[in-house]
């Protein structure tokens, strides 16, 4: 994965920090979009380098970025009680917004969890510039859904095992126990003991993220996206969608229910789904290849629009 940050003022004021992995013309560029609270240097980092990789017949960059209140983009200070930073559909303008800013005439996205919602509206509001769409551990309407959606709710352990793992330092300033802390975050959901490669990862992930949204105050705000996801999500907008879509699930998600994942398929013309046996909310290393795979078979499905 790229090293180079990059970075784009938005319109709004905001400012992105964005990666290019490969080279912008070579091949329809992926454009991956992070879950809640989670920067591009941590869980799309191994995906990235196998999407990079792609065979050359079928080549891709890819662009990661770190969205509002995460990395090195923009901090959001708290807004008074009661009030939201930000929406979904201002998290949709930034991911616009950099699309236009690279210049993109075709791109294929990748939303993992509350990157969903964020991927499937601004594919129906680019259907001549999105040419895939692959949807990662993710739910048509999150966790506020309504009687009328007809889903089984919304699993409590994921919940359970972040709170669990979420013992902050006494020191601000205790370097070690902030990277132990995102650490702890980054394996609370793993279904398997994590092997010590995948620990070391985590590791030095944890490490580069904390000291970047320390220097940028993130890891104080990028809690605000509770706040702008922690709405029901816009389940009718799939309708909107044109470009070939895969929906990728893990069968022991601790957030989403599978049905979740099926009623995403279900709301997309011709959308398939892959469910990831024996895997969480998470993206260990032995499920990459198997996801890498399915976003890139769907991507070749874009090729041909």
């Amino acid at each position: 994965m790229s090293e180079e940050d990059l970075f784009v003022t938005l319109p709004s004021g905001c400012r992105i920090c964005y990666r290019v992995t490969g080279e912008i013309g070579n091949g329809t560029p992926i454009l991956v979009i992070s879950g809640g609270q989670t920067a591009m240097t941590q869980t799309t980092v191994g995906l990235v380098e196998l999407l990079a990789s792609s065979p050359p017949d079928h080549p891709h960059c890819v662009v990661t970025f770190d969205s509002r209140d995460t990395g090195l983009s923009t901090s959001f200070p708290a807004p008074p009680d009661g009030e939201v930073p930000y929406t979904l559909d201002n998290m949709v303008d930034d991911v616009l917004g950099l699309i236009a800013h690279l210049k993109l005439e075709r791109v294929h996205l990748v939303g993992l969890s509350m990157g969903g919602p964020i991927a499937w509206l601004t594919a129906g509001r680019l259907p001549e510039v999105v040419r895939s769409l692959a949807l990662i551990f993710t739910s048509p309407v999150g966790r506020m859904q309504t009687a009328a959606d007809k889903l089984p709710p919304p699993h409590r352990e994921g919940t359970y095992l972040l709170v669990d793992a979420y013992d902050i330092p006494d020191d601000v300033d205790d370097h070690n126990g902030w990277i132990d802390l995102y650490t702890r975050l980054a394996l609370a959901l793993a279904t398997q003991p994590s092997t010590e490669e995948e620990k070391a990862e985590k590791r030095r992930e944890s490490e580069v993220t904390y000291r970047r949204e320390k220097k940028s105050g993130t890891m104080a705000t990028k809690a605000n996206h509770s706040a702008a996801g922690g709405v029901r999500w816009p389940r009718e907008a799939l309708a909107m969608v044109k470009a070939p879509t895969v929906v990728i699930h893990a069968a022991k998600d601790q957030f989403f229910p599978l049905a979740h994942a099926e009623a995403l398929r279900d709301g997309v013309d011709g959308a398939t789904l892959v469910v990831v046996e024996d895997c969480g909310h998470e993206l260990p290393v032995r499920v990459r290849p198997l996801i890498a795979d399915a976003i890139l078979e769907n991507a070749r499905k874009g090729e041909t629009r």
